[in-house]
């Protein structure tokens, strides 16, 4: 049986602008999944691609030692209602994006409309792409 890891710290938008809160501590699974479609790059109105953001150490020490990258590393909810703040954007290749609902910044993360598991459905926050309240 492996261990459930939840999120220690509150969620929030990494804009510095926006700081919105997106997911409350201990709601979401840290999980490891590769997309089928890659996350293009962060941003507002142009992509910066490969933009990510600090992981606190509160959270690298959450992965397995042997964890070199923490690309493909998100925190799941298997419910949309469970989020504080969270947008959808429309569907592309069988993927949707998840924004910020307040200031639409994106991709934070996706919603892939073909995988279910277990009768649930996953919604997926990149580690990387998100900020985190101390």
């Amino acid at each position: 049986m492996s261990v459930v890891v939840t999120n220690p710290l509150d969620i929030k938008c990494p804009k510095n602008i926006c700081q919105s809160k997106i997911i409350r501590k201990n709601a979401a699974t840290l999980v490891y999944r590769q997309p089928r479609v890659p996350l293009p790059g962060i941003g507002e109105t142009t992509v910066e691609e490969g933009k990510t953001f600090d992981v606190p150490q509160e959270i690298t020490k959450l992965l397995p030692p042997e964890t070199e990258s923490v690309n493909g590393w998100f925190w799941l909810l298997t419910d949309m209602f469970h989020f504080e703040n969270i947008g959808f954007s429309h569907v592309d290749d069988g993927q949707k994006y998840l924004s910020c609902a307040d200031c639409d910044l994106a991709p934070l993360g996706y919603h892939d409309t073909t995988v279910v598991n277990a009768n649930e459905k996953e919604y997926l926050i990149a580690i990387n792409r998100v900020a985190y309240i101390k």
